[in-house]
């Protein structure tokens, strides 16, 4: 035996009957094997190479069980018709060559099965299984049998391809609901913390809140760490009387916590207890167990709270069922983890620096001899050259100098920065020597590296005095030198330098007042730089929470809509806004082609948009197609360059003066979908904040767009679908219509040859020709139900209304059942209200659903009694049909009102029937503006109710049925 392949296309993947699909699979094949005359019927599903049995139905007794799976084989029938893709019709099983079909000649003759039909089940070209009826007699199945088994597996692979696409849609709109309330969580945190500058409770509140909503926790609780201890600092669904006590043990030695908490901290690592009472890590005899198993806890996941390399604290949730949380959980957690820090270090941030300006503040009033100083610090916070300019002027003046020098220190070299009364002479020296290594022998750097201060009244006489200063104060004329260093938290950042004319010490005073001053050199270059860093860091958060408010609007605008034109308009839109860019585009990437094409635009050029259009970009070209191969994004930082762009679109971009772009590849789950472009008229690189806004966009918009593409494909099948059904309903109309006159014409002549026109006919005869008449008349009345139930589907059955009498209806109904009542010993109970109106309908089709509820209550009804009652309700006639009978089980009370359908029970079946009747009897009494409906108890018996407008003037739709 040998194996092959389910036909081109098809892939070595796993299957399975998808959700909801089992029970019209059976449907299918009960039908099928009734339809088709045949003994025995079956569905396979391909998984990979094997086949899985996955619907049966029959009398004969095989020893294969549902959901049993073979390999694939071509000695077996309904192997080959998948392997090839084909209906296999086997005449006689027994007589075929002796090398054919040896796998089903084992299996299957030795049941009694000579003929055989398989057709496959065909989706996408590919064959993803087959349906198979057979026969215990040889008898091929006729033509018209062959195509009812097609359609059948027509219906089949529909169903299940409609069950497998409604299982994606079901999933990708859970996730999709899952991350837009994790955005929406982490936006309204990041709102709470711009809010909450100064304190971190509401952030931790805010937060742990979040974790326990969506994480579908039972408890929260933040912990913080600090040199003090670990303390208890935020919580969600913990009771008053437990918060209080961990508050009046807080903080706490980390040593002493024993717990998943401590031990959190203590490593630095996610701790997720899936089962709180068999986990090491929380000891059976500890006050941490009770706890959680006074409060149903029943796992429990810790992440630690890290800036940097230091753990500041842990987020903590528990669970009430025994599992470990999930990966996507945890990283929530994480996410909340990292922003409690940074809610923990902006509140530190802002506190020193309140600190900080206070102590500034305190200075600066103390220094009312320097108040000009303090005005120009106070009118220059970006720039310390107007206060050292300041400070040098006013040195000379208040210390009765001849000049002042400012000077500043890196580190490693000192440059000067501020002078005044300098010659030029001496300006051009400075230009030689400065900057100056910090290491020199040079006073000024002595000076700075020890932080101490420097006083020679002579200078001329004085020992410490250098070649190269006593040469530039002679220069100067300066006999008297005073050098302050300017410190910062003890150390020298640079030093301020006054020279005088006339030898002498300087005063006291004028010594403290020079440190003043470089006190105040070093306030103003601290308030520049924190200055600097406020301003930073402040508009990195404002940036921060901007991005964030509208990646959220961006998700709630591209989650509002499912047409592809308006995502693709939307997304460029936004990603030109986010990004702040001249224009945007979006092209749309062809696998099969290897080849990008233009999808949308915003801002951009029409000779650009023209080109772009009529020149799709290859795979490798350009910065688009160099994405495509990379994966990753792609920037020109200058189109103009040299070898720098070699795209197809370099000189209609450098016409339009588009300088500089960056394409972001649209990834979903690893698959490329098209590639986001972004164009600025400047060259220049783009940040890496805009390169990671665009990527996390980019994944918003890889999704909104598949979403949109799944409603689009869906909306085309559900219309194919449409289509078929009309098919499918005309079909048998016409069918109907053709069975039916040669039928009439049967019966027509049956009755003449039993009426003795061509002679009187034998007794034995006479018994055939009964039995024919009577089949004959059960298949008319076959007929004229699909007839009717294809008329409905149709659109093209229409009531004859008119005036009738309820009353009258009721009894010529009665009276046509009597006999089938009384020959079951059936109790017939009729009970008419008084004076029932006229009514206004089409009287034929009411009694005929009337005729069809108390049949079946008779057929189904051994022992006891069937009633009918009629009566007027709110303008509306309620006829009510009870029986006696066994009663319906409630899973069944919907199902037997769809076509072809029965209820379960044995004795359903055991009836027969074709389960058209309830179908189309509740139809036209939904033609009426009516209802139909059942209630039922089992073992005591069903009541059928249907209630119809006593005046109808206009026929009304019946209501959409589901596929049966």
């Amino acid at each position: 035996m040998t194996r092959g392949p389910a036909g081109r296309g098809a892939k070595s993947r796993r299957r399975g009957v998808p959700r909801g699909v089992r029970p019209i699979l059976d449907a299918i094949a009960r039908t099928a094997a009734r339809l088709c005359e045949a003994n025995d019927a079956l569905i396979l599903l391909v998984e990979g190479d094997r086949a899985r049995l996955v619907a049966r139905h029959g009398s004969l007794r095989v020893t294969r069980k549902l959901g049993e799976v073979r390999a694939l084989v071509v000695d077996a029938v309904p192997h080959r018709a998948i392997i090839e893709r084909r209906t296999i019709h086997v005449r006689d099983l027994a007589k075929t060559a002796d090398t054919q079909f040896l796998d089903t000649k084992a299996r299957q003759l030795p049941l009694g099965v000579r003929t055989m039909l398989a057709t496959p089940l065909l989706h996408a070209a590919a064959a993803i299984g087959a349906i198979a009826i057979c026969r215990t007699k040889v008898q091929p199945f006729t033509a018209k049998q062959i195509a009812l088994l097609k359609t059948f597996a027509d219906q089949a692979a529909i169903a299940i391809e409609n069950a497998r696409l409604s299982e994606e849609l079901r999933g990708k709109n859970r996730e999709l609901t899952e991350a837009l309330e994790q955005r929406t969580a982490t936006a309204e945190i990041l709102r709470v913390i711009s809010r909450s500058p100064t304190d971190v409770q509401p952030v931790f509140d805010a937060i742990i809140q979040s974790a326990v909503t969506l994480c579908g926790a039972l408890h929260g609780s933040i912990w913080r760490s600090d040199a003090a201890g670990v303390a208890f600092v935020g919580h969600h669904n913990v009771p008053a009387d437990e918060v209080a006590a961990l508050r009046a043990h807080s903080p706490r030695g980390l040593e002493t916590m024993v717990g998943p908490v401590g031990a959190s901290i203590r490593e630095g690592s996610v701790i997720n207890v899936p089962d709180v009472e068999a986990s090491p890590r929380i000891p059976e005899a500890t006050a941490i167990r009770e706890w959680l198993r006074l409060r149903g806890a029943r796992s429990m996941a810790v992440v630690p709270m890290q800036r940097g390399t230091e753990i500041v604290g842990a987020i903590s949730v528990t669970h009430s069922q025994v599992s470990a949380f999930s990966p996507s959980r945890v990283e929530l957690l994480k996410t909340f983890a990292d922003q409690a820090v940074i809610a923990i270090e902006n509140v530190r941030l802002f506190k020193e620096l309140e600190a900080r300006n206070r102590d500034l503040t305190e200075a600066l009033e103390q220094q009312t001899a320097t108040s000009e100083i303090l005005r120009v610090i106070s009118s220059s916070p970006t720039d310390v050259q107007p206060v050292f300019d300041t400070i040098v002027r006013s040195a000379v003046s208040l210390c009765d100098g001849l000049f002042s020098g400012l000077f500043q220190s890196d580190g490693e070299l000192i440059h000067h920065v501020a002078d005044h009364n300098f010659s030029q002479q001496v300006l051009e020296e400075l230009q030689h020597v400065y900057p100056l290594p910090v290491s020199s022998p040079e006073l000024l750097a002595t000076v700075i590296r020890e932080g101490l201060v420097l006083h020679m009244p002579d200078i001329e006489n004085d020992a410490r005095t250098t070649p190269g200063m006593a040469r530039i104060t002679r220069g100067l004329g300066v006999r008297s030198h005073l050098i302050v260093p300017m410190l910062r938290e003890g150390s020298p950042v640079g030093a301020i330098v006054v020279g005088r004319a006339q030898q002498g010490p300087f005063s006291d005073r004028q010594i403290e007042l020079l440190k003043t001053f470089a006190d105040q050199a070093v306030i103003a270059i601290e308030n520049v730089r924190l200055f600097t860093e406020l301003q930073a860091r402040t508009a990195q958060l404002t940036r921060s929470v901007e991005e964030q408010t509208a990646l959220g609007e961006v998700s709630r605008t591209l989650s509002s809509t499912l047409d592809l034109e308006t995502v693709l308009n939307t997304i460029v839109a936004r990603a030109r806004q986010l990004a702040r860019t001249d224009a945007c585009s979006v092209y749309e990437y062809d696998e099969q082609a290897e080849e990008f094409h233009l999808r949308a635009t915003h801002n951009l050029d029409e000779e650009v948009v023209a080109v772009a259009r009529r020149t799709p970009i290859r795979k490798g070209a350009g910065a688009v197609g160099r994405m495509a191969v990379t994966r990753e994004p792609v920037q020109i930082p200058d189109t103009a360059g040299e070898d720098a762009y070699r795209g197809p679109l370099r000189d209609v971009l450098l016409r339009t003066g588009a300088r500089s772009l960056l394409a972001v590849p649209l990834l979903r789950e690893d698959h490329l979908i098209g590639g986001l472009v972004v164009n600025r008229k400047t060259p220049g690189e783009f940040s890496p904040e805009v390169i990671e806004l665009l990527k996390t966009f980019a994944t918003q918009s890889a999704l909104a767009i598949q979403n949109a593409r799944l409603f689009r494909e869906i909306e085309a099948k559900s219309r194919e679908l449409e289509v078929a059904s009309r098919h499918k309903s005309q079909f048998l109309a016409n069918m109907s219509h053709e069975l039916r006159t040669p039928l009439n014409a049967i019966l027509g002549y049956t009755e003449l040859i039993a009426d003795g026109i061509y002679g009187d006919p034998p007794e034995k005869m006479r018994e055939v020709l009964e039995r024919v008449q009577q089949s004959g008349r059960h298949l008319l009345g076959l007929i004229n139900d699909i007839l009717d139930l294809s008329k409905i589907e149709a659109g093209q059955l229409a009531l004859g209304l008119g005036d009738y009498s309820m009353e009258a209806v009721v009894s010529t109904v009665a009276t046509a059942v009597e006999a089938l009542a009384s020959e079951k010993k059936l109790r017939l109970d009729v009970a008419l209200e008084h004076d029932l109106p006229l009514g206004r309908g089409d009287e034929r089709r009411l009694t005929q659903v009337l005729l069809n509820l108390v049949g079946n209550a008779i057929k189904f009804t051994e022992a006891g009694s069937v009633g009918v009652h009629a009566g007027v309700v709110d303008g509306s006639f309620r006829v009510a049909v009870t029986d006696t009978g066994p009663g319906i089980a409630e899973s069944d009370r919907e199902k037997i009102f769809v076509e072809f359908q029965q209820a379960e029970q044995s004795t359903s079946r055991a009836k027969g029937g074709t389960g058209l009747g309830l179908a189309i009897a509740r139809r036209i009494v939904e033609m009426h503006g009516g209802r139909l409906w059942v209630e039922s108890t089992l073992g005591q018996g069903s009541t059928f109710s249907f209630t119809v407008p006593v005046r109808v003037e206009q026929q009304a739709a019946p209501a959409p049925r589901p596929v049966s």
